[in-house]
């Protein structure tokens, strides 16, 4: 009984030194322009957490909080391109270990394993997360018709700013 009465309160005790920060206001912008058109979209709905003990980094975005500059971009985008309805949402899984994002990203439900540049800086309590790294859009099985594919970019260019708090 002494054992059971230990392990419970070295677990509780962990889970009360562990560092957890989290937010539900990060930024994830994309640019899959090229010279024929400027495809820029915007997403400030953006949950991000990241756990200091483990070095466990998670960010996901729900697919149609993306804001494009016109509208029927942002139809074509959800309803063609990254199907919304049946892959409502993108993410990653993985750690933060020396200046990188390390793990999995799942769009349009592709996974593929990931490396990303990224920064965690702490300031005044909280976690600024910053990356910036490319995406292969062929090899998340997004289909680009042919008449508009010179419109599009084989990568697009993924950014994401977080502001994580302690929680």
């Amino acid at each position: 009984m002494k054992k059971i009465l230990l392990l419970a309160f070295f677990i509780i005790t962990q889970q009360g030194i562990a560092q957890q920060y989290l937010t539900r206001e990060a930024t994830l912008s994309f640019d899959a322009g090229s010279p024929l058109e400027d495809i820029y979209a915007i997403s400030e709905s953006v949950s991000a957490v990241y756990d200091a003990t483990s070095r466990m980094l998670g960010v996901q975005v729900l697919m149609t909080s993306f804001q494009f500059k016109r509208a029927l971009m942002q139809e074509h985008f959800n309803e063609n391109y990254v199907e919304s309805e049946k892959f409502p949402k993108a993410q990653f899984t993985g750690t933060y270990e020396g200046g990188q994002a390390i793990g999995q990203l799942t769009i349009h439900g592709q996974t593929k394993d990931i490396v990303a540049p990224c920064e965690l800086l702490e300031t005044d309590g909280e976690l600024l997360l910053r990356t910036k790294f490319p995406v292969t859009i062929e090899d998340f099985g997004v289909n680009i018709p042919g008449a508009v594919s010179d419109k599009i970019a084989k990568e697009a260019k993924v950014t994401v700013r977080a502001t994580l708090k302690k929680r």
